[in-house]
C-alpha cells in the first residue's frame, strides 16, 4: 500500500490564508446586504414580510462571524498572519477588503502554484 506524500508546508499556508481572507472579506458584502435589507424595509413597509426572512438569516450569519472575522482582521492589521513566501506580515493595516497579493513581495495567494 503506498502513501500519500504530505502536502508541502507552503501549500498548507496558502491554503490556510486563502482561507482567513475569505472568512475576512466575507463581512463587508454581508453588512451592505443588511444594509440594504433595512433600507428597503424603510421605503417599502409592505415588502418588509418577505424580506424579514432573509434579513434574518443575513443577521445571523454576521452575529455567527462577528467575532472570527474581527480576530481575523486584527490578525492582519498587525501582521500576525503572515505571507508564506517573504514570511512578512500580509497586509500593511486594517482593511476592510484584505488584497490578494502580500504587501511586501507581492505574492498572490489566489494563482494555484504548481509543485
Amino acid at each position: 500500500m503506498e502513501h500519500a506524500d504530505p502536502v508541502p508546508p507552503l501549500a498548507a499556508d496558502v491554503h490556510r490564508l486563502r482561507n482567513y481572507r475569505q472568512l475576512s472579506n466575507t463581512l463587508t458584502p454581508l453588512l451592505v446586504i443588511a444594509a440594504a435589507l433595512l433600507a428597503f424595509r424603510w421605503v417599502f413597509p409592505w415588502l418588509f414580510s418577505r424580506l424579514v426572512f432573509v434579513w434574518s438569516a443575513d443577521a445571523v450569519i454576521l452575529l455567527i462571524l462577528a467575532i472570527p472575522w474581527l480576530v481575523v482582521s486584527c490578525a492582519f492589521a498587525f501582521g500576525k498572519i503572515k505571507c508564506p513566501a517573504c514570511l512578512g506580515g500580509f497586509t500593511s493595516g486594517f482593511h476592510l477588503f484584505v488584497p490578494k497579493a502580500c504587501h511586501g513581495c507581492g505574492y498572490d495567494v489566489t494563482i494555484p502554484r504548481k509543485p
